[in-house]
């Protein structure tokens, strides 16, 4: 599962252990392939293939959760490298929604209070779509996790650049909001399309990771909305296009249609994370 970061892959990754022939990786987020330490050049996939097979006896794969493959430079190639077949899911969320709770992760849990930004700040950091595959210069691996909260809804950017590397049909797209709604029936389809049988016993629904709550900061503002929008007004037709999801009851699609406005959306947020009495 190779994106996208704060998308529900968590949930999906607890829904699909638990498919009677997918087995627990050690881990939820293994960070493999996002690992710079180590030596690309000549890879040693030994200890990834133990952590692959993992221990039900009957499971015929496992699952490395890592949201961050599909945006991490290089990370799809070295993927490609250790298994040219291998089936990638990848689950996608409104960009603007998401860009708020990637920030609102990272001022509560990632980053220390000297290392924090506001929302406004963050927001500003851009990403060129053009960057999407590579490593923007001077940038650092630490820089590529936490300064990346706009580039990393660059979907139609990513998508296409995973198309690149992956056949299409080796893509396994899901709709974060379709999830929410139903989540046995898009795990259902989900294994169908990893050939594995439906579920011997009816998939429990799993709790989500609850929003954080409670912490000092600046709301977000509508004019940090229109920045966000802005970043993604070309790229969402393009991963609508490229994706086949039917984006248009997305937050970014109904601020780009005049359904909503900026300062809806702000106030929206605000108070989902407790920051607007």
């Amino acid at each position: 599962m190779a994106g996208v970061q704060k998308a529900g892959t968590s949930t999906l990754y607890r829904v699909l252990v638990a498919h009677q022939s997918i087995a627990r990786a050690p881990q939820k987020e293994w960070h493999f392939f996002d690992d710079e330490s180590r030596d690309w050049d000549d890879p040693d996939f030994t200890g990834y293939e133990v952590a692959r097979r993992g221990p039900r006896a009957r499971a015929t794969m496992s699952v490395d959760a890592s949201p961050s493959y599909l945006f991490w430079p290089g990370a799809l190639e070295r993927i490609r490298a250790w298994n040219p077949d291998v089936p990638v899911v990848l689950c996608f969320r409104d960009p603007v929604d998401r860009a708020f709770s990637h920030w609102v992760m990272n001022h509560t849990r990632r980053l220390s209070p000297e290392e924090r930004l506001s929302f406004a700040d963050t927001v500003r950091i851009g990403y060129d779509p053009a960057w999407i595959g590579r490593r923007p210069e001077g940038w650092s691996d630490k820089d590529l996790r936490t300064r990346s909260v706009v580039g990393r809804g660059l979907y139609g950017a990513q998508l296409a650049h995973a198309r690149t590397v992956f056949p299409q049909e080796q893509l396994l797209l899901v709709d974060f909001h379709e999830f929410v709604r139903d989540q046995h029936a898009t795990a259902e389809r989900l294994v169908s399309r990893l050939g594995l049988e439906p579920y011997q016993k009816p998939v429990e629904p799993q709790a989500r990771s609850a929003s954080q709550t409670g912490f000092e900061a600046a709301a977000p503002t509508a004019e940090d909305i229109e920045v966000l929008l802005a970043a993604y007004a070309e790229d969402l037709p393009l991963f609508s296009r490229l994706s086949g999801i039917d984006t248009s009851s997305w937050t970014t699609a109904r601020l780009l249609r005049g359904e909503l406005t900026p300062a809806e959306v702000a106030e929206r947020l605000g108070r989902k994370a407790g920051l607007l009495g």
